[in-house]
């Protein structure tokens, strides 16, 4: 565990990297993204914030939020509904046009569906947003994170340490699909996933990481108002604040506590330790290995015995050929 002190040391310390970073937030526009863009604004001197979501108005709001809080820093929203692959790959393109260097990934998207439903690509909704359109991003991607010049990072926030077993016919959830299914499937393709393009690409880190229970908009969303405050009530001594959250994830995003496996510079693997804080253990159980699964004060929450047995099967380089394969689908269906 890392204590919110040391989190907000490791943050104050980004105050005085020279240079400029280049963050985009997929799911930026509420919640837990929305948290982290806005305690990176006020950290970094001059950043670059791309904000994706559905919601122009909100999208809007946050853009004139984040120039109050850093005038220095420059800020784009990119309207996008993720679920559809072909808008994530209109929405990278965008963002293509405008930068060459890409310094954090970080995705948050996603819902509490509590019903199967495809999407007109034919991906069940829920995963393409949790799953699908998050590794989309990632590959279209990797190009501009392969070309930072510092540690580059992906950070995926959904259910790290809720690993279980999948089957290797049902990776889709087109075959059996249930509300737990749905979440098992995610959180373990999402870890499994960010094991093996840690061993493609050991410049960048990848990190899968539990946000525990925060005080956002999203029980409201999902139970309906009424609902929603009374479980979020009855949370609340369990709970963190968005702004904790945000300071949380944003000393993920950037603590060398996550190096990458073979960081171009070992010198400048992120921001540097403080004082009770060590190098992570990531999933492969190696000290500073790439890819990490986290709890959300930063704790490694690997299942070290799940994450082996699937390694002994090859289910990363599995996962991530079925990843690839859907693509294919998507975009030429005829295949």
């Amino acid at each position: 565990m890392v204590g919110i002190n040391e989190v907000r040391r490791s943050n104050a310390a980004l105050h005085i990297r020279d240079g400029d970073f280049v963050a985009v937030f997929v799911g930026g526009t509420s919640g837990i993204g929305e948290a982290t863009a806005k305690e990176l604004a006020k950290a970094i001197k001059t950043p670059t914030i791309h904000l994706v979501g559905r919601n122009q108005a909100a999208g809007s709001k946050i853009l004139e939020e984040l120039k109050s809080a850093n005038p220095d820093g420059t800020f784009y929203f990119v309207q996008s509904d993720v679920s559809l692959l072909r808008n994530v790959d209109e929405a990278c393109s965008e963002i293509k046009q405008k930068e060459k260097t890409i310094d954090l990934l970080f995705l948050s998207t996603g819902h509490l569906a509590t019903s199967k439903q495809n999407t007109t690509e034919g991906l069940e909704n829920n995963h393409a947003l949790r799953y699908y359109s998050r590794m989309r991003f990632i590959h279209n991607l990797l190009p501009l994170l392969g070309a930072s010049k510092g540690p580059a990072r992906v950070v995926s926030v959904l259910a790290a340490g809720q690993e279980g077993k999948i089957e290797e016919d049902n990776l889709d959830l087109q075959k059996s699909w249930t509300f737990m299914k749905a979440g098992t499937y995610a959180a373990t393709m999402n870890s499994l996933a960010a094991e093996h393009l840690a061993t493609l690409y050991p410049s960048i880190s990848f990190v899968h990481v539990f946000p525990g229970i925060v005080r956002t908009p999203l029980m409201n969303k999902t139970m309906g108002s009424v609902a929603g405050s009374i479980v979020g009530f009855l949370s609340r001594p369990l709970s963190i604040s968005s702004q904790e959250s945000g300071e949380r994830h944003l000393f993920i995003s950037t603590s060398a506590a996550y190096p990458p496996a073979t960081p171009k510079d070992p010198a400048n693997a992120g921001v540097p330790l403080v004082e009770g804080v060590k190098t992570s253990v990531a999933s492969t159980g190696k000290i500073g290995g790439g890819s990490y699964i986290l709890k959300y004060d930063g704790a490694n929450a690997a299942n070290e015995k799940l994450m082996s047995g699937y390694r002994a099967e090859d289910f990363p380089k599995k996962i991530w050929a079925h990843t690839l394969e859907t693509f294919k689908k998507v975009f030429d269906p005829a295949q």
